[in-house]
């Protein structure tokens, strides 16, 4: 999942980028092709804080997080969506990757347009674009989930996981009200839902899974049902209790592994995991 999500995303600023070379010449300059592309184009997939702009676009909720116009801004979303990505999928699932990272993306778009409708001094740029919210909820979430994972860092070496998330936070906090033009506030939103969706997970309730579970549902009456398959019943036989002992402990032996394999990452990051191990913890994931 991690993959489709940085290739829908590189896919959308491709054709950006594309779409403003082929208005350069009726442009005239670059600037004029700028504002061409932003105009046709980019207001119709960006978000914004103008409530009455916004009820008319309510497809911009979802679009906004995978536009990009610069490739600063989709490097270093791409690389961070890529570095936690990994180990979130792997270690929970990728329905629940794109469940925390469009819920995290819609929880920014909702402090963004809070923010800037009913804080006082907080008015600025009504327009936001990119995927920051969802990767930081993404990001985030694997860090409360598994707070003592150790990664190593370029330069650095070994840190825990909660370390870097927490200066990434911190990061954004500073920048509140700075006009950087960066929208820290929809950052700030999505790290929260990421926080707050791996704790509530701990617990038992699954936001993410939840919200793609609704969205599953929505668009499966859109798809196309193939031929429908011929099945034989079996009648159960001697062998019914035998198959289920079988099964259950072929359970405790996977999960005993999985628990085996966490404890290594807890100790010394996921990078010092086998491609053996990595492998068996993403099919374990897959089916969650």
């Amino acid at each position: 999942m991690v993959v489709r999500l940085i290739m829908i995303n590189v896919a959308v600023f491709i054709a950006l980028v594309l779409t403003y070379v082929l208005l350069l010449p009726a442009a005239g300059s670059g600037p004029g092709a700028q504002a061409m592309r932003d105009h046709y184009v980019v207001q119709w997939l960006r978000s914004t804080s103008d409530l009455g702009t916004l009820i008319t676009r309510p497809w911009t909720v979802f679009t906004y997080m995978f536009t990009h116009t610069g490739i600063g801004h989709i490097f270093w979303n791409m690389i961070l969506l890529w570095f936690g990505g990994r180990m979130f999928e792997d270690l929970l699932g990728g329905k629940r990757l794109l469940g925390h990272y469009l819920l995290g993306g819609i929880s920014g778009l909702a402090l963004f347009v809070l923010s800037q409708n009913y804080l006082p001094g907080m008015q600025g740029s009504s327009g936001i674009m990119g995927a920051s919210a969802g990767v930081l909820s993404v990001f985030i979430g694997i860090a409360a989930y598994r707070p003592d994972m150790v990664v190593h860092l370029i330069l650095i070496g070994p840190v825990k996981l909660m370390y870097v998330a927490g200066v990434l936070f911190l990061l954004d906090l500073i920048g509140i009200g700075s006009g950087d033009g960066v929208a820290h506030e929809a950052h700030i939103g999505g790290a929260l839902y990421g926080f707050l969706a791996a704790r509530q997970l701990a617990k038992g309730r699954d936001w993410s899974l939840a919200f793609v579970g609704f969205l599953e549902h929505l668009v499966k009456p859109f798809k196309r049902q193939g031929p429908g398959r011929m099945r034989v019943a079996k009648r159960p036989g001697r062998s019914a209790a035998a198959s289920d002992a079988v099964f259950n402990a072929k359970k405790v032996n996977e999960q005993a592994r999985i628990d085996h394999i966490l404890d290594k990452i807890s100790r010394s990051g996921y990078d010092s995991l086998s491609k053996e191990e990595k492998d068996f913890l993403f099919k374990s994931s897959a089916g969650k």
